[in-house]
C-alpha cells in the first residue's frame, strides 16, 4: 500500500513539473502559445454555461434562474475588481441569499 502511495505521487509530482522542465529548456512555437491563450477562456465559458443552463432530454435547455441571478454580481465584481477570490466570494454569498429567499 505504502507503494502505490509513493508511486502515485511521484507520478502526479512528475506531471506536474515536467512540462515546466521541457519548456523551460525548448520552449513552445508561437502558433502553439496564441492558441493556448485562449484555452481560460474557453474552459470558464464551458464552466458557465454548464451551471446556467439546464439540460433536459428531447427538448431545449432551460436557465437555470438561481444561478443566473448569482452570475450577475459575479460580472460586476469581475469586471471591477478583476480578483478570482472576490469572484468566488462574491458567487458564493449571492447564490446563498437567493437560495435563502427563494
Amino acid at each position: 500500500m505504502l507503494l502505490v502511495i509513493i508511486t502515485t505521487g511521484l507520478v502526479t509530482w512528475l506531471c506536474r513539473v515536467l512540462p515546466f522542465v521541457v519548456l523551460k529548456k525548448w520552449g513552445m512555437p508561437r502558433w502553439m502559445v496564441d492558441f493556448l491563450s485562449f484555452v481560460p477562456v474557453a474552459i470558464m465559458s464551458a464552466l458557465l454555461f454548464d451551471n446556467l443552463l439546464v439540460q433536459h432530454l428531447g427538448s431545449l435547455p432551460t436557465l437555470n434562474v438561481p444561478n443566473t441571478l448569482a452570475a450577475i454580481p459575479c460580472f460586476i465584481a469581475a469586471i471591477l475588481t478583476r480578483s478570482l477570490l472576490v469572484i468566488a466570494v462574491v458567487g458564493v454569498i449571492s447564490l446563498a441569499l437567493i437560495r435563502y429567499i427563494m
